[in-house]
């Protein structure tokens, strides 16, 4: 019985040497299976560096560098308008003319009142000379020859003036031809053919300059003494860059800042900007610009920084928290919390604190994914993808196009099937 209790003791040893590697391995294989099926496939993308320039995106609005009333500065009827409306005109150029009829026989009046007066003044010379010739001689009284002086001064200023008078006429003549002061795009006519033109008061029309143009934007007091803060500009009036664009299109216009109000809006607490732009005719040989348009400014709030960028799906909102997913080691999941700066063009985001350069940041999946989460990582090129990802996997890209991711499609379709494994079991 004892060599029975003996040979028992010594096969339950031999089975448990035998038995005990497999059950210490179990442990590990169920920790790699669950990691394996718990793993998340997302795309992992790099932080990268480069230099940005932080902007504020503000209404800006156009004018014109100058801007005419055309009104006639003599009286008259109108006789014919010489330019089409809406037409660009150069300075000089006839745009209205008046009857000029009366004006010109003033003019021919004042031409004879002076072909009279250098008439009546040579004679006058002649007998200025013969009056000192006699007085050299002995012949002729002081007071002749001074009779004779005066009589030819008096003419002499009498022809300065008819002169005058005939200048003035043809100042009048010339303004019965009407033509425009500046250089740019002429409106309409205010006044039809026919009807009478008081000189100074009846307005023709309006002719604008349209290149090169103004746009005017207002700066807050806090953005303003954070640009003069960052930019450490020596003057007010300093000149440099901003960007603006038309409506909803891209920022690819720019103007140079050439003048800034010298005290601020104290209504709106707010300091008045005036750039300049180029406004040349495009290939369809149409302006894009036009004073009163309003537009987008983008004004540079600081100098130009080396800064730390994800891809903008890359941020997560957690309450009133910005986050990012960082792919750790073993393939987890860090979730580190971001203080973010302004979005790019190309929707990549400044991240001022929080990832460095090189740290891999987990871009997609996002909405299953867990600070305890396992990923199956996929390494992706450092941009933004500017898409937007529904909760259903649906992708809506840039153009408008929606597809189907087939990583979400697989991912969900795996987590269907475990769910139904679960419930079978």
């Amino acid at each position: 019985m004892k060599r029975f209790a003996t040979f028992n003791l010594f096969v339950v040893l031999a089975l448990s040497f035998i038995l005990a590697p497999g059950c210490a391995r179990e442990p590990e294989r169920e920790l790699e299976s669950r990691q394996e099926e718990e793993s998340i496939p997302a795309h992992v993308v790099a932080a990268i560096s480069r230099p940005v320039v932080e902007y504020q995106e503000l209404t800006g609005r156009t004018a014109a560098v100058e801007s005419v009333d055309v009104k006639a500065q003599a009286s008259g009827y109108l006789e014919s308008i010489e330019f089409k409306p809406g037409s660009f005109v150069h300075k000089g150029d006839v745009l209205f003319k008046l009857d000029p009829r009366v004006y010109k026989a003033i003019r021919d009046q004042r031409q004879s009142e002076v072909a009279a007066k250098e008439i009546e003044l040579k004679q006058l010379e002649s007998d200025l000379r013969r009056q000192e010739t006699l007085d050299q001689r002995q012949a002729t009284s002081k007071q002749q020859v001074e009779q004779a002086q005066t009589n030819y001064d008096s003419c002499v200023a009498e022809l300065e003036s008819a002169k005058a008078n005939l200048e003035r006429a043809q100042i009048d003549l010339d303004y019965a031809t009407i033509v425009s002061p500046i250089d740019g795009e002429v409106s309409r006519e205010q006044i039809t053919v026919g009807n009478l033109v008081s000189a100074g008061t009846t307005l023709l029309t309006r002719v604008v300059a349209v290149d090169p143009i103004h746009v005017f934007f207002d700066v807050d007091e806090r953005s303003l003494l954070r640009f003069r803060e960052e930019t450490k500009l020596r003057d007010a009036n300093e000149r440099f860059n901003v960007t603006f664009a038309i409506g909803d299109g891209e920022f690819d216009r720019e103007a140079v800042v050439d003048f800034s109000e010298p005290r601020l809006n104290e209504t709106t607490g707010t300091l008045e900007f005036r750039a300049v732009a180029d406004n040349k005719p495009n290939e369809q040989g149409r302006r894009d610009l036009i004073p009163g348009l309003r537009l987008r400014v983008r004004f540079p709030i600081t100098p130009e920084y080396e800064a730390v960028l994800v891809p903008e799906e890359a941020i997560v909102t957690d309450q009133n928290v910005k986050r990012v997913y960082l792919l750790a080691e073993g393939n987890a999941v860090e979730s580190t919390p971001v203080v973010l700066g302004p979005l790019q063009e190309d929707n990549m985001r400044v991240v001022k604190s929080g990832v460095k350069v090189g740290d891999r940041v987990i871009v997609d999946n996002l909405l299953r994914i867990r600070p305890d989460s396992i990923i199956d990582p996929i390494e992706a090129p450092s941009a933004s993808t500017t898409r937007v990802v529904r909760e259903d996997g649906t992708i809506i890209n840039p153009d408008g196009t929606i597809e189907n991711d087939g990583l979400y499609e697989w991912s969900l379709k795996r987590d269907q099937e475990k769910e139904s494994e679960g419930d079978g079991a």
